[in-house]
């Protein structure tokens, strides 16, 4: 996955015991990765030959589009070279660049001044890249992860300084910045010295021959920089000795860590007529080991490790950055056996992290529902299309999409997600394509990789043949998956025709990569397509809604036969933990407690897996 620094921003502690005291302070998470839009305004950028508009019509273009779609919190800013002489003076014309807008977070003061001096751009001069390069990494200062994106269309014009020197000496420096480079209509002599840029730095490159595709790549290498998965929630600190002295969580996602192969316990309350979802995502820098497990399970705290209410795991074959599993309670049956105070416990056992290792970020989400839940109402997102369908980078800033074909670009070592919602008696099929060019670097274990995770953020067995991926084993062109059709029907439903327990209705998640790529292809720009097919008409009955908290702005919408299990946002505190007298704690009144076990059997090869316990 991409190296680009989290955009993670952490709080407040939650209170970690019912009686809210306070928990230690958590290390603070990474700033922002600080990014230069270094363009090209040398006066070749008034040739009349991007897809029948000049090149600076089409730059202003996807440039206006990065400064509409930055996040708020992103740093960033603009330099431009060749812009303001227009004479013959070559030592005068290869000093000619200026910061238009100073590296700043993009609020609506700043989004609305840098869109007014993108569009009084002009092109008149040479083309000192070399020189721009330099000046731009003054302009990101010295500290942090910093990033430049350059977009030209020609050669260097002032060398000396050549820009592949350049790049080496900002590089050789130490610091921690890297160039992605778009080449736009660039000749072949050109496109060999942009791409020493991008090499020598770590970077990326992409071409690009008119607006639209300008407008892809640029935003696809942003992406790059601002997002890898984006880790989110009420931060909580879990027990690391069992039940007894677990916080309590009540519904809403919360952001723990995995630490020395410790596993994590929380205290949770559910009314025997309750069900709950409990579901875990772990996110990493880097890849899994092959084999890494999650584990969720809940229970009536006891002695050892609670199971009884649900149990699922999910095993990583080593390609993902986040591995997730999750599950439901069966419905009450009235006579279970009573917890104290109906207080359960829930516990993530970690088989991933090992005595000495890096912290790493794990994601809880807690929903319950019953009968007062059932009328909530849905919260569900309006789809999305064309460039506002572009992949998200968390389960919470998955982009939501409807029925139909939806095509962007991604960068080698990006996984975007998108959502769907679909409802009992509907069939859910998705097909994912991605082309590669002739000279595409692959290796043996190198494919096209879909995932698709359920409402309860379980990974499905995308088809048949039980493979995670379509291997390209040296190949290149066009490859596709499908995944499905799936039957979606309930949990435990008469009608169910999935023993494994995939199709309860809700909001599913799409993924799609390129997994295990050669290192060489990370940063190659592709082009992908997503086709969502959802048939079938949805059934009345009574499935289930859960409620994962009541922040109605950020927070989870209800999930079932008419509601999404999910936010749509780009990540931060999504929900708070409530002590008795909220409206959430009074869901789990003392009446006894209980649920049926979860059954699913199987690990399928070549693919995530998981499990429940018989």
């Amino acid at each position: 996955m991409l190296a680009a620094v989290s955009v993670l921003m952490l709080g407040a502690l939650l209170s970690s015991t019912a009686t809210a005291s306070a928990a230690p302070a958590r290390p603070e998470a990474p700033e922002p990765v600080r990014i230069d839009l270094v363009l090209d305004l040398s006066g070749s950028m008034n040739d009349n030959d991007a897809g029948g508009q000049t090149r600076l019509a089409a730059a202003k273009q996807a440039v206006t589009r990065i400064i509409e779609t930055a996040p708020e919190q992103a740093p960033l800013g603009l330099r431009v070279y060749g812009a303001t002489y227009p004479g013959q003076d070559k030592k005068q014309g290869c000093t000619d660049t200026q910061q238009v807008l100073p590296v700043t977070a993009m609020d609506a003061a700043a989004r609305a001044d840098a869109k007014n001096r993108v569009e009084g751009f002009t092109a008149v001069g040479f083309t000192p890249i070399g020189h721009a390069l330099r000046e731009a990494a003054k302009d990101l200062g010295t500290s942090g992860a910093r990033r430049i994106v350059l977009v030209s269309d020609g050669d260097d014009t002032c060398a000396p300084p050549p820009p592949c020197e350049v790049a080496r000496e900002l590089k050789s420096q130490g610091i921690d910045l890297a160039v992605d480079v778009v080449g736009f209509r660039t000749p072949s002599s050109a496109r060999t010295q942009l791409r020493c840029i991008a090499d020598a730095t770590g970077g990326s490159y992409a071409d690009a021959e008119d607006a639209d595709s300008l407008t892809a790549n640029l935003g696809t290498l942003f992406r790059k920089a601002w997002r890898t998965y984006h880790a989110s929630g009420k931060p909580v600190e879990g027990s690391l000795n069992g039940c007894q002295d677990a916080p309590l969580v009540t519904p809403g996602q919360y952001l723990d860590e995995f630490t020395g192969g410790r596993d994590l316990y929380y205290k949770v309350k559910k009314r025997p007529d309750q069900r709950l979802q409990v579901s875990a995502t772990a996110v990493a820098e880097e890849g899994y080991s092959r084999g890494a497990i999650i584990t969720v399970a809940a229970g009536p705290a006891g002695n050892g490790k609670p199971s009884t209410w649900l149990r699922e795991f999910s095993q990583s074959m080593g390609w993902a950055n986040v591995i997730s599993t999750g599950g439901r309670s069966k419905p009450g049956a009235g006579n279970e056996t009573p917890a104290p105070d109906d207080t359960g416990c829930i516990v993530v056992e970690n088989g991933i992290t090992k005595s000495g290792d890096k912290p790493m970020p794990v994601e809880l989400l807690v929903g319950i529902a019953d009968a007062t839940t059932q009328g909530a109402g849905a919260r569900t997102p309006a789809p999305r299309t064309g460039a506002d369908a572009e992949g998200g980078f968390s389960f919470n800033s998955a982009t939501p999409i409807g029925p139909g074909s939806h095509r962007q670009s991604i960068a080698v070592g990006e996984a975007p997600f998108w959502r769907v919602e679909v409802k009992a008696g509907q069939k859910l099929t998705v097909t994912a394509g991605v082309d590669t060019p002739a000279d595409f670097p692959s290796s043996t274990p190198s494919g096209w990789a879909v995932t698709v995770y359920n409402s309860q953020r379980e990974s499905t067995q995308c088809n048949d043949d039980q493979r995670s991926a379509e291997l390209f084993t040296g190949r290149t062109g066009h490859f596709e998956r499908v995944c499905g059709p799936w039957d979606i029907t309930d949990q435990g439903d008469a009608k169910s025709s999935d023993s494994k327990g995939y199709d309860v209705p809700g909001t599913y998640y799409i993924q799609a990569q390129v997994a295990e790529p050669d290192p060489r292809a990370k940063g190659v720009v592709v082009p992908i397509s997503l086709k969502v097919d959802v048939s079938g008409t949805p059934r009345a009955g009574n499935s289930p809604v859960f409620f994962f908290g009541d922040d109605t702005a950020q927070g989870p919408s209800p999930s079932g036969a008419n509601g999404s299990a999910e936010q749509r946002g780009t990540g931060g505190t999504t929900a708070s933990a409530k002590d008795d007298d909220s409206a959430v704690g009074r869901l789990a009144l003392p009446a006894g407690a209980g649920a049926g076990i979860l059954l699913l059997g199987g690990i399928a090869f070549y693919m995530l897996r998981r499990r429940r316990a018989t």
